[in-house]
């Protein structure tokens, strides 16, 4: 259950804009709030709910019972004696929680049980202003369906969208043994007419929803699906009602965005035998003729990295879920700015205080570094500029979610500098803790290494983290080099360390922290 604050959605109102606040509140159909102790539980949302502190128990029900998809908020705080900036971010809350969505005229020829199943649950991605938004996108979408016609028969949209013989807004193909011949025909029209194609394989073993291929924003066909092996058989009969059960689920997901699906960024693989699932990402080969814009030959499968980054891409704009931005304001997460790193049997070094009008004027021309130096260039790449009171932290430099995702060390072989000694920087005091680590082995006189603080930034981000703290890493190094480069510093970025000497000279684990940079100093 996310821990959401009023007071902090309510700040967020006007200055971000993926914040929404329903004009004309209504609340969402079928749902309901009930007292249960000194908390307000939230019934039916796509998310169990709770509602604590002194306005949920004496006027949360009040304001709720007012929304009736009619009053402005002005009109609200007059109904329920509440003032106006109260009843908006109270109004705030409540849509981030499930409870409300916007009034509008309701389509009388939506059967209800639909209207109900796109108003509650429409929360769960937040892309529409209220349940009216989401039918409207089905009712204007056509579907082609094509291949096999033991699925395309099966009616897996009938009463859902607008089924057509030809040229839909969207095709689904039914790829068995006895329709593959059929596929490359689609693929090619609808590649060369940039129409959305999503593509359903069945089997005797497996049902692969997927991919969804978009000429705009998705590779081909051919590389997304050339992790998959031949078709294994004829599917058993039960098969076709769940896979014609499972595009319609997944259909209406995609197309009204009322609630969540893995398209398009994803597959399906469902095992027919187990119902185990398993989700994989389509990634554009190398050199593939069709959606590649790397020269050279046509690979037979995409490197592991780009594997990666298909895995944890963002999906495109069009699809984005404005309710995952939430997690920027739940209190685990803000939390996490003010949480940072120490090393308790370590002994501190004090860094002098930042000049920073060193900053200023014409650039340095430093012949050897000097502890004043490390400090500056510390502080500027890695360091915290201001915590408020309200534990609010400011940054120097970019960091993702504002959390401090990356971890500076120092390797001083030149006791003129730094006495011999490997060291952590904190950047909540800006001082160096001293490790009780040998010194690595190297030519550089000081080395600044730069980690990813992995298992703290996937706390909040998971898989996505590693492309974060990369990120992260890159923004550091960057403003490493400006400021060494404006004292007149003397630096080299290696392309090529060490590895194990520095993850066992620092003590690093690799898998919760891994090296994203090597940066020589002076």
């Amino acid at each position: 259950m996310a821990d959401l604050s009023a007071e902090v959605i309510g700040r967020a109102v006007g200055s971000d804009p993926q914040i929404a606040v329903p004009a004309r509140p209504a609340v969402r159909r079928g749902v309901r709030l009930r007292r249960v102790g000194d908390a307000v539980m939230l019934d039916g949302a796509d998310r169990p709910q709770a509602f604590s502190g002194r306005f949920a128990r004496e006027s949360l029900s009040l304001l709720v019972a007012a929304c009736d998809g009619g009053r402005t908020h002005a009109e609200l705080a007059s109904e329920v004696g509440l003032d106006e900036a109260a009843v908006r971010k109270s109004v705030a809350l409540l849509w981030a929680a499930g409870v409300v969505e916007e009034g509008a005229a309701e389509d009388r020829r939506i059967p209800a049980e639909f209207a109900c199943f796109l108003s509650r649950l429409g929360n769960s991605t937040g892309a529409n202003g209220s349940w009216v938004d989401g039918a409207a996108r089905l009712a204007r979408t056509t579907v082609e369906l094509s291949g096999d016609h033991r699925l395309a028969a099966a009616r897996a949209v009938a009463g859902v969208c607008d089924v057509v013989a030809d040229g839909g807004a969207l095709c689904v193909f039914f790829e068995t043994a006895a329709s593959r011949s059929e596929l490359a025909a689609v693929r090619r029209r609808c590649w060369a007419t940039g129409s959305p194609l999503l593509r359903v394989r069945l089997d005797a073993e497996s049902l692969i929803i997927g991919p969804y291929v978009d000429p705009s924003c998705t590779p081909c066909l051919t590389c997304a699906t050339t992790d998959e092996d031949d078709l294994a058989g004829d599917p058993p009969e039960h098969a076709f009602e769940l896979a014609a059960g499972l595009v319609g689920h997944h259909l209406v997901a995609l197309l009204s965005r009322a609630t969540k699906t893995f398209l398009p960024r994803e597959k399906s693989v469902l095992d027919l035998a187990t119902l185990a699932t398993s989700y994989r990402a389509g990634t554009t080969r190398p050199g593939c003729p069709a959606c590649s814009f790397a020269d050279g030959p046509e690979a037979s499968a995409a490197p592991v990295a780009a594997v990666y980054e298909a895995a944890v891409a963002l999906p495109p704009r069009r699809f984005l879920d404005p309710t995952g931005h939430l997690g920027h304001y739940q209190s685990s997460n803000l939390r996490l700015q003010t949480e940072f790193r120490d090393w308790p049997g370590g002994s501190e070094v004090p860094l002098p205080p930042p000049d920073l009008s060193r900053l200023s004027g014409a650039p340095g021309n430093r012949a050897a570094a000097d502890l004043d130096d490390l400090g500056l260039v510390l502080k500027i790449a890695f360091g915290v500029r201001d915590i408020s009171p309200e534990g609010r932290v400011k940054r120097w430099t970019a960091a993702a979610g504002n959390i401090g995702s990356v971890t500076a060390y120092l390797v001083s072989r030149d006791a003129a500098v730094l006495p011999v000694g490997v060291y952590a920087y904190l950047e909540r005091d800006h001082v160096l803790a001293r490790l009780p680590s040998e010194v690595p082995q190297g030519p550089q006189r000081v080395l600044l290494v730069v980690t990813g603080n992995l298992e703290k930034v996937a706390r909040k981000y998971g898989p996505f983290g590693l492309r974060l703290v990369l990120l992260d890493a890159g923004c550091a190094v960057s403003s490493a080099r400006e400021v060494a480069g404006h004292l007149g510093l003397e630096y080299s970025l290696e392309q090529d360390w060490d590895e194990a000497s520095l993850i066992g000279g620092l003590g690093l684990s690799p898998g919760e922290e891994p090296i994203a940079a090597v940066m020589g100093l002076g």
